[in-house]
């Protein structure tokens, strides 16, 4: 295998160390996979937070979710307690 030096900020050093020690693996084997999927044209994973993470709050604003007609029986209907008017 060939070795290749590499410079790092400290960040991105400090950020390699950290995920090195959480997932108790070289930091070589990490810097490879990630320049693997990079020249691979995969995509960065994302969390399920970072995906969502735009739609939180979306609808927060809406007259309709927050009108107190509509949030009057908010939760009864799961209860068996609920009644159309």
């Amino acid at each position: 295998m060939q070795t290749l030096t590499v410079k790092l900020p400290p960040d991105l050093a400090e950020r390699l160390d950290r995920r090195a020690r959480s997932l108790n693996r070289p930091k070589s084997e990490i810097v490879r996979q990630a320049l693997q999927a990079q020249l691979n044209g995969e995509k960065k994973f994302e969390s399920l937070l970072d995906r969502a993470g735009d739609l939180a709050g979306k609808y927060a604003g809406s007259r309709h979710s927050s009108h107190k007609r509509n949030l009057k029986t908010m939760g009864l209907k799961s209860l068996g307690r609920w009644k159309h008017s």
